[in-house]
């Protein structure tokens, strides 16, 4: 007669030897890697730096030393691709969740687009404990931090240090500095998981203010409606995204309306 304990047990691990898993060929960059079959995989929730950017090497090496050439199993939220065809996954390697440990670990930011948001509330305070510890990447000027009311201003006051306020044309001779940029916001779009905030016409060149939808929330209903047409300073961390200066906004109180 087997024991409840043990048939238990016997169940567990002929359910474990069931689940799906996929062999990791390659890794593309800190939040992306392909299959066996060829597929790309995007993890979910998660941003690191790119390539070019500062910290996206180490970022890569970061997940290859936990995904290469080892099995995965891979968890769908909503959304099964994006759209450049990556399947967007939740990524387990033995009982490590990857795309957690990024973030604790301060190799990425979260990024929750809805409707893909299981473990947003998680992984957030994860990164909270990141920024908080100065944890990887949070030890330079690699992320906009989630509040800079607490994490960019306060170390500021105490150092005794104001943040200069420059012009939106002037935003591109300060990349990976925190600066309060000011101008007028005269075009805007939302896409529904982004909204852009420009201060110039041809936004493909000139400074632009960023929202993305998993910080919708915080701000005021449609903020592509809301800041048009005023002038506003806005104060974050100021990066190069394809040639072109911009600033993440995740908290209102990055952006000031002056008029």
């Amino acid at each position: 007669m087997v024991r409840p304990v043990t048939y238990c047990m016997l169940m567990f691990l002929v359910l474990i030897s069931c689940v799906n898993t996929e062999k990791v060929t390659g890794v593309v960059d800190g939040d992306t890697f392909t299959i066996k079959d060829g597929m790309s995989v995007r993890l979910l929730g998660i941003n690191a730096p790119e390539l070019n950017e500062p910290g996206g090497d180490i970022a890569k090496d970061i997940l290859t030393s936990l995904i290469l050439n080892r099995n995965v199993r891979l968890e769908k939220d909503i959304t099964d691709k994006d759209n450049y065809g990556r399947l967007l996954r939740y990524v387990y390697q033995g009982n490590t969740f990857v795309n957690a440990e990024i973030v604790r670990n301060g190799y990425a930011e979260t990024r929750f687009y809805p409707p893909d948001t299981l473990y947003k509330r998680y992984v957030e305070e994860l990164e909270k404990m990141a920024v908080r510890n100065g944890r990887g990447l949070w030890s330079f000027s690699v992320f906009q931090t989630p509040d800079t009311t607490y994490a960019d201003v306060k170390p500021l006051l105490e150092k005794k240090i104001t943040v200069a306020i420059i012009s939106w044309r002037e935003a591109a001779e300060y990349y990976g500095q925190t600066k309060t940029v000011e101008g007028k916001i005269v075009m805007s779009n939302n896409t529904g998981k982004v909204c852009f905030l420009n201060f110039h016409e041809n936004w493909r060149k000139y400074f632009t203010a960023v929202i993305f939808s998993s910080d919708f929330e915080k701000f005021p209903p449609h903020p592509e409606d809301y800041y048009i047409h005023r002038a506003v300073r806005v104060t974050g961390l100021i990066k190069e995204y394809k040639g072109k200066p911009e600033i993440i906004v995740k908290s209102p109180s990055q952006i000031e309306i002056i008029e």
